[in-house]
Order: structure tokens, then sequence, then C-alpha cells
């Protein structure tokens, strides 16, 4: 009689366990697709980043080599 109470309680405690750990699993996943989802976003922002930086660096290229030449006496100063 005494082990049936003993293994009883121990199957208990196995169950407790085994709920315990799945409890751990599932937040684990949540924890590693959080981070897979924050790992993603910022490869989607390095990737827009990148796009955008290729994007503008032609027009920017054109912009900051095509200064006009100023003329012979012309002043360099800022008009008033």
């Amino acid at each position: 009689m005494l082990e049936s109470i003993q293994k009883k309680r121990s199957s208990g405690f196995t169950v407790q366990q085994l709920a315990k750990m799945r409890e751990e699993l599932v937040s684990i996943g949540e924890k590693e697709r959080v981070l897979r989802e924050r790992s993603a976003c910022r490869e989607l922002y390095r990737y827009l980043l990148d796009a955008h930086r290729l994007a503008a660096w032609p027009n920017a290229h054109e912009e900051v080599l095509e200064i006009p030449p100023t003329g012979r006496g012309e002043s360099n100063q800022l008009a008033a």
C-alpha cells in the first residue's frame, strides 16, 4: 500500500515536472520567434537602407560634381 502511494506521488510529481518543462519550452519557442522576427526586421531595414543609398548615390554624385564654373572677374561671394 505504501508503494502505491509513493508511485502516485512520484507520478504526480513527474506530471508536474513535465508540465513545467512544456511551459519552459513554449516560452523558449516564443523567445526564439521574437528574436527571428527582430532579426528579419533588422535585415529588411539594412536592405532598404542599402537600396536607398544606392538609389540616392547617382543623384548625389551628379549634384555634387556638376558645379557651375565661375567666370573671370566674378565675385565668389554670396548675394546679399
